[in-house]
């Protein structure tokens, strides 16, 4: 295919509640959606994710932003383009920017399948038609308030709960949880990397609560804390930001550094290293899920289809749209019966709305026409 023209819209997206972790507060983002047209007329869309302000993995929205359109974007413009050669790590000649890299590649995976007249889901080769998701708790103000936000997860039929945990809001908020909710509730504990190797005994101390797993106790760079932890711990380890490429994924596998890993598209540089890791986990009988970063509709429609991969055992953290926005940018998400549809529209599925594309709210800015 070929890129005639390269767009980006930026949009308010506000959350319902703010969603409280150990590295901040999340109360809003400015959504950052890019629209590619080939020379068929083609639309594709795709989402830069990058958190505002914070660093994650080393790129914010506003570094991803400047990457996207000034760096990455040109190396588009006019150009034959095959998706499948598109990878994180050879393809762009530019390092690092993955989040950027991602909103550009998902757009193209997004014509690319709407060329081929199937959905995302059967172009990566998904087998999946519905999901089971997951849902994120917050650090809240009291213990009180967290467990009545799980239970109130439950009530509205998620399949498990991650609860966001950090050195002082840990023991007692699990404790508090798994006496109000019982053994029963599939519950996981995410830590973003709070903790140091000094802490390695007290985390020992969350076996008791039987948690399917901890998510990155430690730093992206200390894969031997998280070794000595799953040495020592007989709860499973998961990794979250130690893993942004194939080659960093090989090692913590090599090192044990952990038995799960969360896949997040935007994290690793896009839809085809994320297939190509979920290839590799599944090869070696590892567990392995699919991670959101607070993505729109736009963003939520393609980590459904490759959330939908069988390699994926465990239960994604990809929530109905009403869980973070009281409005989203295209159609809503909705969960029945526990369980969200993953799309079958052609490509992603979904599109902005018209509403939201004419929004005065609503920034459009042409980086490429041709």
């Amino acid at each position: 295919m070929r890129i005639d023209r390269i767009r980006v819209f930026r949009t308010p997206l506000n959350l319902v509640d703010p969603l409280r972790t150990s590295d901040g507060i999340h109360q809003s983002r400015i959504a950052t959606l890019i629209e590619l047209t080939d020379s068929d007329g083609r639309i594709g869309w795709g989402e830069n994710v990058a958190p505002a302000g914070v660093a994650y993995v080393g790129e914010s929205a506003e570094s991803s932003a400047h990457a996207m359109t000034d760096l990455l974007a040109p190396l588009l413009a006019g150009r034959d383009i095959d998706v499948f050669e598109m990878l994180p790590d050879t393809w762009w000649g530019i390092e690092g920017h993955l989040f950027a890299k991602h909103a550009l590649e998902s757009a193209v995976w997004d014509i690319h399948a709407r060329t081929e007249n199937k959905s995302l889901r059967e172009v990566l080769g998904g087998t999946r038609t519905s999901i089971a998701p997951g849902v994120v708790v917050g650090i809240a103000d009291t213990i009180e308030a967290t467990v009545a936000e799980v239970e109130r997860r439950i009530s509205q039929g998620y399949a498990r709960v991650k609860v966001k945990i950090a050195p002082g809001h840990d023991v007692a908020v699990l404790r508090a949880i798994r006496e109000s909710c019982g053994d029963a509730l599939v519950l996981q504990a995410d830590a973003n990397a709070a903790y140091s190797r000094q802490e390695i005994d007290h985390l020992c101390s969350l076996d008791e609560f039987n948690l399917q797993f901890v998510e990155q106790p430690f730093a992206a760079t200390d894969l031997p804390s998280h070794v000595l932890l799953a040495q020592r711990s007989t709860t499973a380890i998961c990794l979250d930001e130690s893993v942004c490429s194939v080659g960093e994924l090989m090692t913590a596998i090599e090192m044990k550094a952990c038995s799960v890993v969360n896949i997040k598209p935007s994290r690793v540089g896009g839809i085809g290293a994320a297939v190509q890791m979920h290839h590799i986990l599944k090869s070696h009988e590892m567990n392995a899920w699919v991670g959101g970063m607070l993505e729109s509709g736009v963003g939520r429609a393609s980590c459904l289809a490759l959330a939908s991969l069988p390699g994926f055992t465990m239960t994604p953290d990809l929530s109905a749209s009403s869980r973070y926005f009281a409005s989203d940018l295209t159609e809503p998400f909705e969960m029945v019966n526990g369980e969200i549809a993953v799309p079958t529209g052609v490509g992603i599925g979904v599109t902005p709305t018209e509403a939201v594309l004419s929004s005065p709210e609503t920034q459009i800015q042409t980086v490429f026409q041709r």
